[in-house]
């Protein structure tokens, strides 16, 4: 069952979620990640389908998530696709581009047994505030001055105003650096951002299509001087759910030394303010020393919501950080 902004969970697939993930991780150090049809977890008449298939036995733990892009990242430090029964319902998660879930499950602890299948029951997801677009993309080139413009939503609750920031991460050289010392030095700059609120159930949608029940912020802002070459913008936010949730979200792009005419640049309707055009970031043969695992049809059975999306509203606890999507650098 999923969420829905009336707080009434329902096995109807969320408007948002177009593919789901599975993350699997052994204790014993093995783990593997596949995206799916958010369907095949979603309510069914069939009451189980078993979806992992070739695992470690023993102690381990499950997460589930769903995006609103047609892939879905890779967990940090996982590169293994699990394999599923049956085999096609699967493909590998991506191991380069970066998303953040609209929805995931905290970590469900399992054991696996040789020969059989664990079903892991009732999965209980929450929605999280997620970056539904962002230019410049990931591993993009920017001209200085670095021009951003983000959406940042949430598909249940709302954004939290004060909690949503822009930074620019990045490495200097230290000219004298002394024996022992880093060569290099980790600094930031804060970006300032003029948001502007949005809601696909109202005028202003969030969305391109407007039909994705999100609500929260587009933001645009001009950053600081950066130094030429590859940099990390960090994009933070809470949702105003109780206990709130919060997203973490990095990305590298390259900072160019001159300007170049290659950004195409139109105006808000909501706020007049020249922003670049967004995209969104938008039976098999069993070993008998392995295992399977089985997710029942009607999971997730998700966390009710909060009632109401007042944007701006304060959660009443510290946040629940998201896994933060991986990019090596």
């Amino acid at each position: 069952m999923w969420p829905n902004p009336e707080g009434t969970p329902s096995r109807s697939l969320p408007p948002a979620v177009v593919t789901g993930r599975i993350v699997f991780e052994s204790q014993s150090g093995e783990a593997c990640c596949v995206a799916i049809d958010p369907a095949l977890i979603s309510g069914s008449a069939q009451r189980g389908l078993a979806v992992l298939t070739d695992l470690a036995p023993g102690g381990a733990t499950v997460r589930v998530a769903g995006f609103t892009t047609d892939f879905a990242p890779t967990s940090p430090g996982i590169v293994t696709p699990c394999k599923t029964i049956p085999p096609n319902i699967g493909v590998p998660c991506d191991l380069e581009r970066v998303a953040s879930p609209a929805f995931e499950s905290d970590p469900i602890f399992v054991t696996i047994v040789g020969g059989t299948r664990t079903n892991i029951g009732t999965v209980e997801m929450s929605s999280y505030p997620f970056v539904y677009a962002f230019s410049p993309g990931q591993d993009e080139s920017a001209p200085a001055p670095v021009q951003f413009a983000l959406t940042v939503t949430d598909a249940i609750n709302n954004i939290r105003a004060d909690s949503l920031t822009l930074d620019v991460l990045f490495t200097l050289p230290v000219e004298h650096p002394t024996p022992g010392e880093s060569p290099f030095r980790s600094l930031s700059k804060r970006v300032p951002l003029s948001l502007t609120a949005c809601d696909d159930r109202g005028g202003a949608p969030c969305s391109a299509s407007g039909t994705l029940e999100l609500a929260g912020f587009k933001a645009v802002g001009t950053a600081p001087e950066l130094p030429e070459g590859e940099v990390q913008a960090r994009i933070v936010a809470e949702n105003i759910a109780d206990p709130p949730r919060a997203v973490d979200f990095r990305y590298s792009f390259i900072v160019l030394a001159t300007p170049t005419a290659t950004a195409t640049a139109t105006t808000s309707a909501a706020s007049g303010t020249p922003a670049t055009i967004l995209q969104p970031a938008d039976g098999s043969s069993s070993v008998p020393t392995r295992g399977g695992l089985e997710l029942p049809s009607d999971a997730p059975n998700l966390v009710t919501p909060p009632p109401g999306r007042a944007a701006g509203a304060r959660g009443a606890t510290s946040p629940t950080p998201t896994r933060t999507p991986r990019r090596d650098a």
